[in-house]
Formats: C-alpha cells, structure tokens, sequence
C-alpha cells in the first residue's frame, strides 16, 4: 500500500504568494517595543558640554497605532560637582522630512550634584497622523551647557493595506474551494483571517486597549512578586534595575496579537472540528497564548530586575522568545498538529489515499 501525493503547479504559486503576503504582514508591525530607556529599533544620540547629561528619553509605548494620547519621558542629571542653577528643557517632535510638528519646554530649576530630575510630556499625535518615523530632540539649557539628545518612534501605521491583502487572499481561497484545491484554501482563509483581525484591531483602537491592559497585568503581577512595577499610560510599565529603572513599552508584536490571529485563523478553518469545537478550541488557547506571553514577559522583567539593562537583549531575544516558543510548540502540538496526524492515519487505514 503506498501514498500518491499529486502536486499542483498553480496551487504551489499560490501559496507561495500567499507566504509572501504573511512575511509582509509580519514585517509591519514586527516592532517589538520592550525597551529600556530608549525606543528599541531607534538612535539614541546624546551630547553634552557641561556636567549636565540628559539620561533618558524615551517615548513611552511607541510605535503608536492610532491618533490618540501619547507619553515622553526625559530625564536630566547633574553629574558634576556644585550646583546647576537653572536650566530650561525643550523637546522637539520632527518629521522626517526635518520639519517641526510640536515642541514642549519646561523650566528645569537648580539641580545638585548627582540630583536628577525627571520630565514627563502627555500630548497627541494627532497633529502628525502620517504614518512613518519621526525624531524627538531634547535641548537642556543650562550654564556651562547645552546638553542634547535624540532618538526616533514609528507613528501611525496604516491597516488598510493589510485589509486589502485579506481581500486579495479571501478571493484567492473562493477561487481554491471551487476548484477543490484545499490546502490551498485553508492556507489562504486562514491568513485572510489573520489579516483581518490585525486591520480590525488596529483601525478600532483594540490593539492599544489590549496592550494597556498587558501592561497593567504586569505591573501588577510584578509588584505581586515582590518587584515594584508601576503602570505607565497608555501601554508601559517601570521596574527598577540595579542602576535605577527600566521602562518597558508594549508594541504590537510582543502584545501577542500576531499570535493569537494566527492560531483563530488556523482553528477557524481547520476541516477536522465542529464549529462548536473549534469555538471551544478557539477560546482555550487565545486563553494559553496571553497567559504564555505574560509568563514571557515577566521573565525578561526578572531577569533585567537582577542583571540590569545589560542583560535586556539575551532576556528578551533568547530566554523569553524560547520561553514562548515552547507554549506556542506544545499548544499547536494538541489543537492541531495532533488532530491531523489522527486523521490522516485512520484514512490511510481505510485506503483512501491508496
């Protein structure tokens, strides 16, 4: 008894641009946001004349996906000896095109030797809602200064690109089930599923709220655990360090939102359950896939929490991506990739693919 497995030559083009599609789709919002002190994917340029340093500036939860409320953090320090007796700080938001969309200035008063002192701008970007990277400068005025620092955020990425291709792929799938090509229609759907839940997300705002809440539930848990962890709106949190404190911003790829699309576009249109089924099977593991990435997170949290920022990119690149993967092995392991081994033993059992 042997298996013969017919290949079609337009269902693997197919599929080979439906694989493009979703390396696309994870390229736009691959961001992920965990950073310490500084935006992660961004510069971070400091320069100083005098015994001021600016220490941090950092834009807090950026990449931002909608217009809406938006958090810079800066802090400056005296690092000299004696007094500095006043000061002033602007922070500028430029595009990137060099042009200035906003500015914010504050009186930064005397500072000790070694005092620092921390600045937090709430604002909107509704005033720059295109889509791309803009910078946000610091400039310290002070005697014996300027101090300046730089670094840049991703702002407003559009959707709608992504519910086009959800169209395309839901097109593609019609055209798969009527020509009875089925493994390109589940692979097709599914991903047109998983595209659609991204643009829903994303335009209705729910990606931020979903953020905001992971943020708090690490704080809390954090805190809990005997780590003092504060919320930080919309969608960061502060921890301390050895050398004082990291913030930590949720972006939209570590919010597990990519993953959770992908498993309910898989168990959606998976042929081998009941619709009630696959509901069920649905909820258990958006369920499993937050919890695994809360215990991800926590462990890039612990881990900086002992080590210092140092040990930010081998907690988070190493330890706590494989810390996921092993969930995310085990979970598809028994939604999915289980089931379907079942199935196809008991039809080569009864000869259907003989």
């Amino acid at each position: 008894m042997g298996v013969t497995i017919k290949i079609n030559k337009n269902a693997l083009i197919i599929i080979g641009i439906i694989i493009m599609g979703l390396i696309f789709i994870g390229s736009v919002f691959a961001a992920d946001n965990n950073s310490s002190n500084i935006t992660q994917n961004s510069s971070f340029e400091v320069t100083s004349s005098g015994k001021g340093i600016i220490e941090e500036l950092t834009p807090i939860g950026a990449p931002y996906n909608e217009e809406g409320p938006i958090q810079f953090r800066c802090v400056v320090k005296n690092k000299g000896p004696g007094n500095i007796p006043w000061g002033d700080l602007t922070l500028t938001i430029k595009d990137s095109m060099g042009n200035i969309v906003k500015t914010y200035s504050e009186n930064i008063g005397q500072l000790s030797s070694g005092q620092s002192r921390t600045v937090t701008w709430d604002t909107t970007n509704t005033d720059f809602p295109e889509k791309g990277y803009y910078t946000i400068e610091a400039y310290w005025n002070y005697p014996s200064g300027p101090a300046t620092a730089s670094t840049t955020f991703y702002s407003v990425p559009s959707p709608w690109i992504i519910v086009a291709i959800a169209g395309f792929l839901m097109a593609i799938a019609a055209l798969a089930h009527r020509k009875r090509w089925w493994l390109t229609f589940y692979a097709s759907g599914a991903i047109a599923v998983v595209s659609f839940i991204i643009a829903f997300m994303v335009l209705t705002g729910l990606d931020n709220y979903l953020m905001g809440i992971e943020a708090v539930n690490i704080a809390s848990i954090a805190t809990f655990l005997g780590i003092p962890s504060n919320f930080l709106p919309p969608n960061a949190f502060i921890f301390p360090d050895p050398t004082g404190w990291s913030i930590f911003g949720i972006g939209f790829e570590c919010s597990s939102i990519i993953e959770i699309s992908v498993l309910a576009g898989l168990l959606l249109l998976y042929p081998g359950y009941s619709f009630n089924r696959k509901l069920k099977y649905a909820a258990i593991g958006i369920g499993i896939t937050y919890v695994a990435n809360l215990i991800r997170m926590m462990s890039i949290v612990y881990i900086v929490n002992i080590f210092g920022k140092t040990s930010l990119y081998f907690a988070h690149a190493i330890i706590g991506k494989l810390i996921f993967f092993v969930f995310v092995v085990v979970l598809y392991w028994y939604l999915l990739t289980r089931p379907t081994l079942g199935i196809v033993r008991d039809q080569i059992k009864s000869g259907k693919f003989e």
